[in-house]
């Protein structure tokens, strides 16, 4: 392992239809080409292969499987500085022995086709790679890349890509030739099984950080071979993406599908929600004809699960349940307490505004009663004085006294008969007004 090549554990794979073929086992490879065809002394991915010729495979794959994006735009995806591929590899001794076993039991070798996970061109379309991955290994229809393409092609890393690539499709082109001279129980050389033969499926990912500040793991491109598919593979492929611990943390896995490979990702736990994946509308028309779709992880990550940072002991967990039992009742008790005592207080409060409205209610009527005796008594006394003025009028002779009268203020005892005679005058007319309403 280094910083450009991260080798997995190897696990086995078995189809999910009994007998379309044998158990097999692949280690998963996580290859930074870009790194790695630019260091000075670069590991082996294979051994005795060039790692030019692992990457010719990888793009051979994908331009077989997705023949409407193009041979040099999938290389500038696979070779890009951001990108991470994952490259599923057979060893070679098992695929050796598996063309022989199947060589002696059918008398041809079957070797099937790549199909990708999303969409593929139609019958007009002719990849440039077909020499390389083929439906039938009786086939005897060779190609390669188109010489006037790549002359119009674009960019040093196309050109260097296309350097040794016909004598890499050449050498195809003999290893198949080779499996399909041999006859019977004759027994294949290690020279006929090459690169192309190993690979089972790849996976090209590239991690991002959106204007927004959310960290994305894209999928750019992922394919399968044929004779691989059913077998678990591509949701393998996906999990791995999923698996923080291999790709690194992100906020949101996000891939483009096709309409055909809508229900892959569906089930591998992807979803289509247009509101959710507006968020990502930055990385949405990258791919043309496609549906964005996103996973997002749990907020704990695999190594937190892995190490969870506690004992594992069955009498310290119930201790610590007991515990964390024990606190949760004290603060329940606590808050039970403190609501149980505003509730109270609350009450407390009502009842003394209570008692200072009625007290209130009571001045103000005492004051209004207050303000109508005043105003009677005012009122008698100016009656009082006007009678007074009266009789002096009509009794001209009597002058000095009324003189007297007027300028001396009534007793009580005739203020309160004239209280009482006033308010039996006041009772007369409420009478009169309630008959009369």
């Amino acid at each position: 392992m280094d910083g450009c090549v991260v080798r997995l554990h190897t696990l086995a794979f078995k189809p999910k239809v009994d007998g379309s073929r044998d158990v097999f086992t692949a280690q998963p490879i996580i290859v930074h080409f870009h790194e790695l065809l630019e260091s000075c002394n670069p590991s082996e991915l294979l051994a005795q292969v060039d790692n030019k010729d692992v990457l010719r495979a990888v793009v051979a794959l994908y331009d077989v499987s997705l023949p409407d994006i193009g041979a040099s735009d999938i290389l500038d995806t696979v070779q890009c500085s951001g990108a991470h591929t994952i490259v599923l590899l057979r060893p070679s001794k098992d695929v050796l022995e598996e063309y022989q076993r199947r060589r002696a039991f059918s008398g041809q070798r079957r070797e099937g086709s790549v199909c990708a996970l999303s969409s593929c061109a139609g019958e007009d379309s002719e990849p440039h790679f077909s020499s390389c991955f083929s439906d039938s290994e009786e086939s005897t229809e060779e190609s390669s890349v188109d010489q006037e393409d790549t002359a119009g092609a674009l960019g040093s890393v196309w050109q260097r890509f296309c350097r040794g690539l016909e004598e890499f499709q050449a050498l195809a082109q003999q290893r198949r030739a080779l499996r399909r001279a041999a006859r019977g129980e004759q027994l294949l050389p290690p020279s006929a099984v090459g690169v192309e033969s190993l690979i089972v499926g790849v996976a090209t990912y590239e991690l991002k950080t959106l204007t927004t500040g959310d960290k994305v793991l894209q999928l750019s491109l992922i394919a399968i071979r044929k004779s691989y598919r059913s077998c678990g593979v591509g949701r393998y492929l996906i999990e791995l993406l999923k698996s923080q611990s291999v790709c690194g943390s992100y906020d949101a896995l996000l891939a483009h599908a096709d309409t055909d490979a809508l229900n892959f990702f569906t089930c591998c736990g992807l979803i289509d929600d247009a509101l959710l994946n507006d968020k990502f509308k930055e990385v949405r028309d990258e791919w043309t004809n496609t549906t964005l779709l996103s996973y997002l992880p749990a907020f704990t990550t695999e190594s937190e699960t892995r190490n969870p940072g506690f004992s594992l002991s069955l009498s310290e967990l119930e201790l610590e349940v007991d515990m964390t039992r024990m606190k949760a009742l004290a603060a329940y008790q606590q808050q039970a307490v403190c609501v149980t005592r505003l509730v109270r207080e609350v009450k407390t409060l009502r009842e003394q505004l209570e008692l200072q409205r009625r007290e209130k209610d009571n001045l103000n009527y005492e004051l209004e009663l207050e303000r109508e005796r005043r105003h009677k008594i005012e009122r008698m006394f100016l009656e009082y004085k006007l009678r007074k003025a009266r009789q002096l009028l009509e009794n001209p002779s009597h002058s000095d006294d009324g003189e007297a009268s007027l300028s001396d203020p009534p007793s009580p005892a005739d203020l309160r008969e004239l209280l009482k005679e006033h308010e039996r005058q006041q009772d007369v007319n409420k009478n009169k007004e309630l008959q009369n309403s």
